[in-house]
């Protein structure tokens, strides 16, 4: 028997894994631009003759995690925590 309670994720959290998703994509297109140059054969020879790249990789690793740590700490400020309702008052009504 499956549960109708169907888990509703804020619009925030989906805007986290959308980034997170993006910045992976573009990563590795930045990666695989990177090794389109195929004039060298060895890593040494490859860094030395494109510094650019890895410098543009780790570019993107840096907006990746100034991104994720200014949406987490929004996430973290908005997030809302369940209260409990209001509790039944004790007497001679119950």
């Amino acid at each position: 028997m499956r549960s109708r309670h169907v888990h509703r994720w804020r619009l925030l959290t989906w805007l986290i894994l959308g980034f997170n998703l993006a910045m992976l994509l573009w990563l590795v297109i930045a990666l695989d631009a990177a090794e389109d140059d195929n004039t060298c054969v060895g890593d040494l020879c490859q860094g030395a003759n494109d510094p650019g790249s890895s410098i543009g990789t780790w570019l993107v690793v840096l907006v990746w995690l100034t991104g994720i740590a200014l949406l987490g700490a929004a996430w973290l400020i908005t997030h809302h925590t369940e209260r409990p309702g209001r509790r039944p008052r004790r007497g001679w009504h119950r």
